[in-house]
């Protein structure tokens, strides 16, 4: 189940992405900023169709090889279930949830009838090209199911809406408790989904992220509270833990927390630093995790409202800041959150003696994160690394780190499918022994989660992306 859902919240991601520039675009243009109309009707156009892109999205994210064809099976899935169902039943309206369950359908689908041999009808592609054919034909028999069962799908989530809304502070506070929970298994994409896309409505326009920029005032309740915590909070975290390394190797680990400090401040990602504690010490991760639901429960109580494209960085913040319901008040709330984490995670190192970074017992190696190196050892070219408590640049090229990494996974055999989500790798391996976590953390993977027997995903920041590029043409 979590070998699915990891795939899942991989495939939600794909559509996400494009996000960050659509409201940049959005906000960009309009009267309170460079009041430029042609970037805002851009903006406004991605926004318009993003139930299409999940539906395209999810599909390519979920098929093997994320082949093309099933982001075109997506598209044909999803238009013909929305006007067939609505033809039966004009109150009908698919919208993020039927996308989404158009791109899941649509992606299991073609990974399977992709396998279909038919030589009569090679012509047309192959499986691949038979697989499209035949998803569309089975969504025009599941669209007069849809017809009939989506009038109970549609008020089964306007409950759940409803049950959020009147929750109010605490449905927002265990929200942001069970996001941070559901970090180390890559799963909080699920929720946010819902979330940001689903709950809610506003003038047709559902979920919090696209109710906060069509302008409704009760949105970004789900948003807000973030901004203490990725802006101050985790930078102060990371900051206690420089402060908390041994003399000699704190300048090298100010290097490495400090550079994903200020990532988190910016832009509002956090997993380099989350995985630099949540391994080595559970209870303040668990800490974390509550004072993500107190900071939204906290910011919801005050009436403070402001959201995001991407994530809770300054980017988001300055962008949105006239857009936002007593937006100012984040900064004082998020100093005092910053002390707070400084406080309780720089005694609670000390006191317990967590191995943070640069804590390590003599002659451990401490390795950073996004692909930097400290400390000296040997890659998997057996070519030292010239560096002592200072940064290590090596031959470290995207290449030769690709090479360390899929020798430190087992080697390419067995390695039986990789794909890249932000900030981590999403694996699929043959045999999970083969996995030298110690290797992986040298060349550079701030962490490591096993899902089960197969499924396995390595925290290596963000240069996930471009390294999965490098492996699989080292495979």
């Amino acid at each position: 189940m979590l070998g699915q859902l990891q795939r899942i919240g991989k495939a939600l991601m794909l559509p996400i992405a494009v996000l960050p520039v659509a409201g940049l675009l959005l906000r960009l243009g309009q009267p309170d900023t460079l009041n430029i109309p042609f970037m805002a009707a851009a903006g406004s156009a991605v926004f318009n169709f993003l139930p299409l892109l999940f539906a395209i999205g999810i599909a390519v994210g979920l098929a093997k090889e994320n082949h093309g064809l099933a982001g075109l099976a997506g598209f044909v899935s999803f238009e013909v279930l929305s006007y067939g169902s609505t033809a039966i039943n004009s109150a009908n309206n698919l919208g993020y949830l039927g996308a989404i369950v158009a791109g899941l359908l649509t992606g299991w689908l073609f990974n399977r009838l992709s396998q279909v041999k038919l030589k009569s009808l090679e012509f047309l592609g192959g499986g691949r090209g038979i697989a499209v054919i035949l998803i569309t034909l089975l969504s025009v028999v599941i669209s007069i199911v849809f017809g009939y069962i989506w009038p109970f799908v549609q008020d089964a989530f306007n409950a759940l809406g409803h049950w959020l809304g009147a929750t109010g502070a605490i449905g927002a506070g265990f929200y942001g408790l069970f996001n941070r929970l559901l970090i180390p298994f890559g799963l909080h994409h699920v929720i946010n989904t819902y979330i940001w896309f689903v709950y809610g409505s506003y003038h047709g326009v559902t979920g919090d992220l696209n109710r906060f920029f069509a302008g409704d005032p009760t949105a970004g309740g789900y948003m807000a509270g973030f901004f203490p915590i990725m802006m101050f909070g985790l930078p102060s975290a990371a900051l206690a833990m420089i402060l908390a390394a041994r003399p000699e190797r704190r300048k090298a680990v100010a290097g490495v927390l400090g550079s994903a400090a200020f990532t988190a401040f910016l832009t509002g990602v956090t997993e380099p630093i989350e995985f630099a504690f949540m391994f080595l010490a559970p209870l303040l991760f668990l800490f974390h995790a509550i004072l993500t639901g107190i900071s939204m429960f906290v910011v919801y109580a005050l009436g403070i409202r402001d959201g995001f494209t991407f994530s809770a960085g300054l980017i988001d913040y300055i962008l949105n800041r006239n857009h936002a319901t007593h937006g100012w008040w984040l900064i004082p709330i998020g100093l005092v959150v910053g002390v707070i984490y400084f406080l309780v995670f720089y005694f609670s190192i000390k006191i317990f003696d967590i191995k943070t970074p640069g804590r390590e017992n003599e002659g451990v190696e401490f390795a950073g994160m996004g692909g930097f190196i400290l400390d000296e050892y040997q890659v998997a070219s057996d070519e030292p690394v010239q560096a002592v408590g200072r940064l290590a640049t090596q031959d470290n090229s995207m290449s030769q780190q690709a090479r360390g990494y899929v020798m430190a996974l087992g080697g390419a055999g067995n390695i039986a499918e990789i794909e890249a989500c932000t900030t981590r790798l999403r694996l699929n391996l043959k045999d999970m022994s083969q996995i030298d976590e110690a290797q992986l953390k040298k060349l550079g993977a701030s962490g490591v989660m096993k899902l089960n027997q197969h499924s396995a995903q390595v925290v290596v920041g963000t240069i996930a992306d471009m390294l999965v590029d490098e492996m699989k043409q080292f495979m």
